[in-house]
Parts: structure tokens; sequence; C-alpha cells
């Protein structure tokens, strides 16, 4: 055959192929259950370089510097998993509001987690009367510990100020107790530690604790370890099954504060911790060996502005000793009344800024996440209505996240935005007062926070290309789909 004949032949076929990249359907042809499909001649004609994410045979393809490797990682994502999560991120109003857009920001809040049951983590939910019972906390806490490792209700005062549904708890002789919020006595010295208030011991004190029967929430129901948070002088055991076990200090005594700790025989329902000395105490925690640990922390009438009044000698040695990787700060409400003056609005503004930068320099290894506050109404005109001053606390919460560097998630936009408060107590989700949730109304709550996290977690696992762990019993796995009642 001549070679002009060879030369009209291959280019009639290239010319052949180029007619068909040009005119085939974009979405293919089926045919049956076989689909058809040919690339674009855009397609066909492109040179793929190593930037449009194909390995290459030289080191160093895979970036390394985070802007540029998240770019990597999202671009190798399939395009519905993008399209999807981006579209979430900026538009869903239960969507976190990330330091600087920064979607990365959970990353190693997510690692720490995935190596929980090696490593044992914890998350301190702060917050104000929204959180009293262990409401929110306890169905948040379930689902982490579900996927993660883990058990038990965390930490809880010597003396529960307002009971908790996971956990009954007593104490012989009553001890008296100091608060750096707004329930009773202060004290000078600043010595609140970690729970915001602590029980002064002088003398000898049985506490008594003992996991609830609470539906929902059975990780919260065993421990296997408890540690007594505090300083002085002293002694403390645990009486379990007939059994009585000396608390040993796990911290050595670190920095003026002690751990005294002791590992149960097998995962309990119910201790006695028995204290003999001159002792400030600070927490008990009730945990599993491993796994993740979540403390509800609640504070009544509290605008979240109280933290840096506490001496740092109670503080410090507790991010030390353990692996805090997350800090939750839920506040805002007690505020918004006296939203009115510029001056009132300046000045919370300032005093939040100060506490997150506390936590910041104290817990350096901590991720922050601020819970701004719920739809809120009061009488305008002789109606309930959203209180006029919330958008605009709302807004002055996100300014003090934004400029600290600190994500945001507004429970405000997430129930329904406004006037939603008043479909949650036509619901049975929030009470007559308007401001405070029912137990069904706090277990959404946590479901709709659940549900976010979840999101940037699994986005997260597919960047890396992890298998996402299974949280069970998720409800209503959309974000968006519990984004109004």
């Amino acid at each position: 055959m001549k070679a002009k004949v060879i030369v009209i032949f291959i280019f009639s076929v290239l010319a052949g192929l180029a007619l068909i990249c040009a005119f085939f359907p974009q979405d293919g042809i089926t045919i049956g259950n076989t689909k058809l499909e040919f690339p674009s001649l855009h397609e066909a004609l492109e040179v793929k370089s190593h930037s449009d994410g194909e390995q290459a045979d030289t080191a160093g393809a895979m970036p390394t510097d985070p802007e540029e490797l998240f770019a990597y990682q999202l671009k190798n994502m399939s395009t519905t998993d993008q399209k999807a999560f981006m579209e979430f991120c900026n538009n869903n109003p239960a969507r976190f509001h990330m330091p600087d857009s920064d979607l990365t920001y959970f990353d190693d809040l997510f690692e720490a987690m995935e190596n929980a049951k090696q490593q044992p983590m914890r998350i301190l939910h702060y917050g104000d009367s929204q959180l009293e019972g262990d409401r929110i906390s306890a169905d948040f806490r379930e689902r982490l510990q579900t996927a993660f490792g883990g058990s038990g209700v965390g930490m809880v005062p010597a003396v529960q100020s307002v009971g908790a549904m996971t956990v009954v708890q007593t104490a012989s002789p009553q001890l008296p107790r100091f608060f750096s919020y707004n329930m009773g006595d202060h004290l000078r010295n600043g010595r609140y530690g970690i729970m915001s208030q602590v029980a002064h011991l002088k003398g000898s004190v049985s506490m008594t604790f003992r996991t609830s029967e609470l539906e929902g929430v059975p990780h919260s129901k065993e421990f296997s370890r408890v540690t007594m948070v505090c300083s002085g002088t002293g002694s403390a055991s645990v009486r379990v099954a007939g059994t009585t076990i000396e608390m040993k200090d796990a911290a050595a005594g670190a920095d003026g504060m002690k751990f005294l700790s002791a590992t149960l025989p097998a995962p309990q329902r119910k201790v006695t911790v028995s204290a003999r000395g001159n002792m400030e105490i600070f927490g008990i925690m009730l945990d599993g060996e491993n796994g993740i640990s979540l403390d509800n922390v609640p504070m009544r009438g509290c605008s979240g502005t109280v933290f840096t009044i506490t001496d740092r000698n109670t503080l410090e040695p507790f991010f030390k000793h353990c692996n805090v990787g997350l800090i939750i700060l839920q506040y805002g409400g007690n505020s918004v009344p006296y939203m009115n003056r510029p001056k009132n609005i300046q000045g919370y503004k300032q005093g939040l800024i100060a506490q997150v930068k506390l936590f910041q320099k104290i817990a350096p290894g901590a991720k922050i996440l601020f819970i701004g506050p719920a739809d809120m109404s009061t009488n305008v005109k002789g109606e309930k209505q959203t209180y006029p001053q919330l958008e605009p606390t709302i807004k002055i919460l996100k300014e003090v996240c934004a400029e600290t560097g600190i994500a945001y998630w507004s429970l405000y936009d997430a129930m329904g935005g406004y006037n939603s408060m008043i479909k949650w107590v036509d619901a049975g989700l929030a009470g007559k007062d308007y401001l405070h949730f029912t137990r069904d109304g706090a277990s959404k709550v946590a479901d709709m926070l659940f549900n976010t996290y979840l999101m940037y977690y699994r986005f997260y696992c597919k960047r890396v290309g992890k298998t996402p762990k299974s949280f069970g019993n998720e409800k209503n796995s959309s974000p968006a789909a519990t984004s109004r009642k």
C-alpha cells in the first residue's frame, strides 16, 4: 500500500473520531442496561499535567503546603461529593463558620479522635443553663463514643448544683462550694478550677455517684476509671462492689494539682468516693479506659466572660495532663437583653475575645467551637417575637470568632432563625419560657450539631482517603433536614 493512501486513511480515522467526539452526547447513550460514553473533543485533546491530580514519578508531587494540599484533596474527590459539601458549607444554615473559611480547621481534631482508642481524648462543653442536666451534651457524647470509643459521663462537680439526667450523686456531709459565675459565693483568690466551681474539704466526705437509666445513651451508663481533680493535702479511695481501692496521683502532683485516680476491676454504674484531708475538689471524672470523654459544664446565668478571673494555676495543669482536643463555648443568650447600647456591645465583645485568647494560650492543642444562642422570644407590642437584640448579638459573636480564629455554629440559624422558638414551643421542643429546650428539644439540638460535625468529618475522611467511622443511630443524617422544625 502506498504511503499516501496510509496517510489519508489515518487522517480519515482521526477526522471520524473527532466528529464523534464533537457530536456524541455528553451524558452518553443508554442502550438497555448498558451506557455508552465518549470523551469530548476538549478532553481528547487536553494534555494532562501533574497538577491535574495524577501522580508524578518524581518526589514531591503531593503538595505539602496546607492550602495546596486541601485543594489537591478537594480536586480528587468525586464531583458529586465536592459539589454537595461546598453547597452545604456556603449555604446551609446549620454549617460551621470556619475561621478564614478554612475547611481544614478541624482536621487535627478528627485525627485525634481517630486515635482516641490508643490515646484518650477529652472534650469540654461549657455553656449556660441550656446545658443544665447534661442536656445537649449527653446525646452528642453518645454519638462520638459510639464511633471513637469511650464511656462514662465525664467530669462532674463534687456536689451537683442542678440534677443531671445521666448521673445521680450525693455527698455527706455537704461541702461549702464557690462559683465563678452567678450561683453563689465567690472567692477572692479565683481558685475555681476547670469546672468554674470548687468544693472545700476540711475533714472527710463520702460522695456517691450512680448513673441513671436514661434511654438513648448506653455509653454513659458505665465507667471504668474514677479520677478526683484536686489540690491540697489528703487522700481518697473508691468503694465498689464491696472492695476499697486507694486512689493514686496519676500526675505525680504536677504543678500543684493532683489527679487521684483508680482503675476499677470491671465497668461499673455506681461508686462511692471517700476523701480525707484539707483539699480543694475541682471535679470527679467518671471515664472509660480509652476513647472520648465529654464533660458537661453548665453555668446558670453566665455570659461566658468569667474564665479570666480564674486562677490559671487551677486550669493549666488540667490541659497539660488531659488530652483536650475540643473546647465548646456555648454562650450569648444571657447577654442578649443588655445588648442595647454600643458600650455594652463593645464591652461584651472584648470580654469574649479575652476568654478565647486565654484558652488558646493554656490549651494550644485544642480546637475551639463557639455555639451562639438559640432563638429567644419576648413580648413585642403584645406578641411573642424574637428579641430585637438577638441578631445584633449574633453578629458580634461571629466577629469575635473571626478575629480570634475559631469556629462558630449558629444555633439560631440551625433551628430556623427569626421566630423559630415559637414553633419549637408549639412542637413541645422548648418550654413556655420561650428560652430553654425541653429534653426532646435538647436532643434535637444535639442531633443538629452532630449532623453538621458528621458532614465535616466525612469530608475529611474522603479527602485523606479514610473510611469514616460508624456513629450508629444517625438521625436525619442530612444537616439540612434538621435545620428547621
